[in-house]
């Protein structure tokens, strides 16, 4: 969920550690969810050919299945490089054919520390 302010929530991680969450997407009743990406960014993030995610490295969870109206729960594991530094994003990429859209975004941002 966005902040009040209308940022995403912001979590101190450290290099080396495990990143474990659980992401709760709630689909609505008027869409039809035909993939669901969750992974990793530096910054950058979109849908490219055929809404599959850009700038997405790694990609952590992949639904390639339809996702129905409701609410849908993926647990996210990653060991994060020793080496980064700076802040990551968990980002997310999601295509439906109808309606005909794919979107992408910024779910949380990392802060290495």
């Amino acid at each position: 969920m966005l902040r009040k302010d209308g940022h995403v929530p912001s979590y101190r991680v450290r290099p080396g550690g495990d990143l474990v969450m659980s992401v709760a997407v709630t689909v609505p009743k008027h869409l039809r969810l035909t993939a669901l990406w969750l992974g990793i960014s530096t910054g950058t993030w979109g849908n490219g050919p055929g809404g599959r995610p850009t700038g997405m490295r790694p990609i952590l969870v992949h639904s390639s299945r339809p996702l129905s109206t409701g609410v849908h729960t993926f647990g996210v594991r990653w060991r994060i490089p020793k080496d980064r530094s700076g802040s990551l994003y968990l980002t997310m990429a999601w295509t439906s054919r109808r309606p005909p859209v794919s979107v992408s975004g910024a779910v949380a941002q990392l802060v290495l520390h």
